[in-house]
């Protein structure tokens, strides 16, 4: 019992952390009532949702929140990653392979097409 979780235990504390942050029912009933995208930004603020909007100027759009809300998810990955050990750490690399070979197919289509592959 005194080894109990030693490899994991941090790694589970983390997801339990993230899993206390997603949004509640009540939250979602505050977002849907919201007129404009600050009125989301100020409700997401009083969430744990809400730094990763502040530096943002006031004309917000909906492509910047999603781009900041997948930046988000992509750093909390990237950090339970990092702190993680095998099988685990092997597990979420496998995760991310096949995002990264559709990425390499999408930029050879593009390619072929004459696109921009930026």
């Amino acid at each position: 019992m005194l080894f109990f979780n030693v490899n994991d235990g941090y790694a589970e504390g983390i997801v339990r952390g993230y899993r206390t942050s997603l949004l509640k029912q009540s939250d979602y009933m505050n977002l849907t009532q919201c007129e404009t995208l600050d009125d989301l930004k100020l409700h997401l603020s009083s969430t744990d949702y809400g730094n990763f909007l502040q530096n943002e100027p006031s004309p917000l759009a909906t492509t910047t929140i999603a781009e900041k809300c997948t930046l988000k998810l992509v750093n909390e990955f990237h950090y339970l990653r990092a702190h993680s050990v095998e099988p685990l750490s092997k597990f979420l690399d496998y995760i991310t392979y096949s995002y990264m070979i559709d990425n390499v197919i999408l930029m050879i289509t593009g390619t072929l097409h004459e696109r921009d592959t930026t």
